[in-house]
């Protein structure tokens, strides 16, 4: 009677967790499931029947995911050519591995020479990288950039030291050019603290062995906005078709999985 009992727990909790995963309560499922194991730790035929259960409730939480994230692809993917308009796709293969969406306010001609400003720019994974760049008469050798806001609030970033690559400085005659590169880690909040202060008149510190001021153009800040909106979609895009390959991944591999415990259980029923 006690050996009928205990078959008749683990076909239950197999029931019950197919219950559950039907409602998409796979965690719950999944412990339903891990109790046969730890009821029956001896008995062959239950915990295969189990790990059997335990693919199959696996499986229909890999594909709920897989769906979900192809849903959301489908999406943000649709978000793309609204948010990449404005904005154009540059590499210079010989030097770069990955490309750059800039905008086309910053891509490099006439109205951006000669001045102060800084430019953003996103690659296709959403990593996104504020150049800032210097031009004038005297040098200051800046590393920091720092925006303050009109109540003195002020966010600064990280050191970025120079490197001859992709932070230099050079002379033309008698101007002087740096070009300093921020990627995100480095930027410190900065952007945070630019959609924060969005709708104020901001301005750029440049912190070196010197200090140069100037005023954030508001077509510079709303760049740099749409520049993040921009890397959101990318960065969006790029971690989901990640999530949804490794859940196909996955899928697979559950298949196969079921198919060898079917194909060992069938065996050792003859």
């Amino acid at each position: 009677m006690s050996a009928c009992k205990k078959q008749d727990k683990s076909e239950l909790l197999i029931n019950q967790a197919k219950e559950a995963a039907a409602k998409q309560e796979f965690q719950k499922a999944k412990l339903l499931i891990d109790s046969i194991r730890i009821l029956y730790p001896d008995d062959y035929h239950k915990i295969q029947k189990g790990r059997h259960a335990l693919y199959e409730v696996e499986l229909g939480e890999q594909k709920r995911n897989r769906y979900y994230c192809d849903s959301v692809l489908k999406i943000r993917q649709a978000d793309f050519p609204q948010k990449q308009k404005n904005f154009t796709y540059q590499q210079n293969t010989a030097i770069e591995s990955v490309g750059y969406y800039v905008h086309n306010e910053h891509v490099f001609h006439g109205n951006n020479t000669q001045r102060c400003y800084l430019q953003f720019k996103t690659d296709n994974e959403g990593r996104y990288f504020l150049t800032s760049y210097y031009c004038n008469t005297y040098p200051i050798e800046h590393s920091k950039i720092r925006l303050v806001a009109p109540d003195g609030s002020y966010c600064e970033s990280l050191e970025v030291p120079n490197d001859g690559a992709l932070n230099y400085r050079f002379r033309d005659d008698n101007l002087y050019y740096e070009i300093v590169c921020f990627n995100q880690k480095k930027l410190n909040k900065l952007m945070e603290f630019a959609h924060l202060h969005k709708d104020d008149n901001l301005k750029v510190v440049l912190v070196g062995k010197r200090k140069h001021q100037y005023p954030l153009r508001s077509k510079d800040l709303q760049i740099m906005l749409d520049g993040m909106e921009l890397s959101f979609v990318l960065s969006d895009i790029h971690r989901l078709l990640e999530e949804s390959r490794l859940s196909q991944a996955k899928i697979q591999y559950l298949k196969q999985r079921i198919e060898q415990v079917d194909s060992t259980t069938k065996k050792s029923s003859r």
